[in-house]
Parts: structure tokens; C-alpha cells; sequence
């Protein structure tokens, strides 16, 4: 297929329908409703239907035979990313040419004037100010506000590349409470897990997570809005270690592969299940 540009996206009725659609999908994957997707992008529902019918063709949808039940194929997900990163990189050259500003957000290592030049380094996902002639210095700003060490400092204009490496998100699937919760769990198997991972971050989810972490004595440290959370600090850098109930891990995967779509990311992430495995006799 012919590579896209952002204004031929948005100048091509056709494509970006096709855009909104896998979208849509995205976003509510598996059951999807034609009807749906035909109220909230404004097109008849025989419209839409041509076009799921075209993007199976290309490769970008798949349907099972239960009926209504599509997913966007590795090829959508990855036509999809593409198109949301060109659409990205035209919004910043429009703002840039607007000359509209964006404020980063760092903590102050040092006391700082409004209009000084800083330098920046990431440590723990977190941007901090330092003196220009620090030798770590990524990148360089101008502070857009007076701060003393460790306050919140806004900086614009900024020169250089912030070195930030990509985390991973480590799902580990636990039994329900039905099923045993963490009574059916191979704890010995999760702290070598954990020995090898490494994790920055520890996420819980539920009663059960919150059990086995009480078992492995690990304080988390997020156990709400878990999948934004991982997704924002593996962003970030770090590493992100999850405790879920097995039904909650399909949830959460496709929150993060959403998260990713829509913020043009590509964070891994990998599932283990933590169930003891009974061997047959």
C-alpha cells in the first residue's frame, strides 16, 4: 500500500474513515457493533460494512466466525501506529510553526531564576534540573519560573535529546479466589520472577494481588489505574512488575495496547502465569 502523509489523511475522505475505523476497533475490540462505530463516526452502517469488508482484504482486520467479533491484525496495529505517529509529527510542526509552547516538568536540583538556562538529566523516569556544565547534562531548558531545590520547575525551549530508555510491563496471572487465589500460587516461582526482572515499579491488582504481595513481602506501588500507570512509567523507563487475576490480564493487555496506539508507544510487555502446575501421577 502506498505510504500515507498526514495531510493526504486528512484530505482523503476514504482514508481517514479507514483511520477512525481500525481506531474504533481498537478501542473496543473484540465485540464490535457496526452500529456503533456508524453513530460515532457519522456514516450509514452499509458504509460501514464496505469498509470492514475492504480492511479484512487488506490485511488490517480479522474476523472469527462468531459474528460481530473483529480484531485488529499485527498489520493493522502496525499501519495504525504509523499513521498516528505521522499524524503526531504534523501536529508538532504545526504548533512549532504556531510557536506554541510546550512546558516540560522537572524537580529543581539546585535554586533557580526564571529565564535561566539548566540542564536536564532523567533518573527513576523523573527530569531534573542541574547546572549546565554538569557532565551527565542530556539536554538543555530555560526555567520558566523561579525554584529552590526540590520544587517543581517548568522549562521551555529545549535543545538536545533526553535519553530515555524503554521499560517492559511483566504481567504475572494469578488463580481467582475460586480457583485457589493465592493459596494456588507458586511463590518460589514468582520470587525468582522477580529476582531475574528486576522491577522499578510493583503494581497490584485486587485482593489477591495485594495477598501474594503480602506473601513475597513487596510493598506496591500502584494499585489503581494500574494499566495508565504501567504504561506511563515503562514510557519512562522503568520496569513494571503486575500481580492480576487471570481474567483481568486480557483486559488489561488491551488497555495497554490501546495506551500505546494512542500515544504512538510500543511498550513491551510479556504474561506469566504464576499457577502452581500439578503433575499428573
Amino acid at each position: 500500500m502506498k505510504k500515507q502523509t498526514p495531510d493526504i489523511l486528512l484530505r482523503d475522505k476514504g482514508e481517514f474513515t479507514k483511520f477512525q475505523i481500525l481506531l474504533e476497533v481498537m478501542r473496543k475490540q473484540p465485540h464490535i457493533k457496526q452500529k456503533d462505530i456508524s453513530n460515532t463516526i457519522g456514516i450509514t452502517i452499509q458504509a460501514i460494512s464496505k469498509y470492514f469488508k475492504k480492511l479484512a482484504k487488506e490485511g488490517f482486520l480479522d474476523s472469527s466466525s462468531e459474528r460481530g467479533n473483529y480484531r485488529l491484525t499485527s498489520k493493522g496495529k502496525a499501519h495504525l501506529r504509523e499513521e498516528l505517529k505521522r499524524l503526531d509529527s504534523y501536529v508538532k510542526s504545526v504548533r512549532k510553526e504556531l510557536k506554541v509552547d510546550h512546558a516540560w516538568i522537572a524537580i529543581a536540583t539546585l535554586p533557580v531564576k526564571t529565564g535561566e538556562q539548566v540542564g536536564l538529566i532523567t533518573k527513576g523516569g523523573i527530569f531534573y534540573t542541574v547546572s549546565v556544565n554538569d557532565t551527565n547534562v542530556e539536554s538543555t531548558g530555560i526555567a520558566t519560573n523561579d525554584a529552590i531545590s526540590g520544587e517543581d520547575i517548568g522549562l521551555r525551549d529545549l535543545k538536545g535529546k533526553i535519553k530515555l530508555k524503554q521499560g517492559k510491563i511483566l504481567i504475572i496471572k494469578l488463580p481467582s479466589i475460586r480457583k485457589g487465589g493465592s493459596r494456588a500460587v507458586d511463590i518460589e516461582k514468582i520470587k525468582g520472577i522477580v529476582k531475574e526482572f528486576k522491577p522499578d515499579r510493583i503494581g497490584v491488582m485486587g485482593a489477591v494481588g495485594r495477598a501474594v504481595s503480602n506473601k513475597l513481602k513487596l510493598e506496591p506501588d500502584i494499585e489503581f489505574g494500574i494499566s495508565h500507570s504501567a504504561v506511563i512509567a515503562a514510557s519512562r523507563g522503568l520496569n513494571v512488575l503486575v500481580f492480576i487475576v487471570g481474567r483481568m490480564a486480557n483486559k488489561m493487555i488491551q488497555e495497554i495496547d490501546s495506551q500505546n496506539m494512542r500515544s504512538a508507544n510500543d511498550i513491551i510487555y510479556e504474561v506469566k502465569d504464576a499457577r502452581i502446575i500439578e503433575e499428573n501421577s
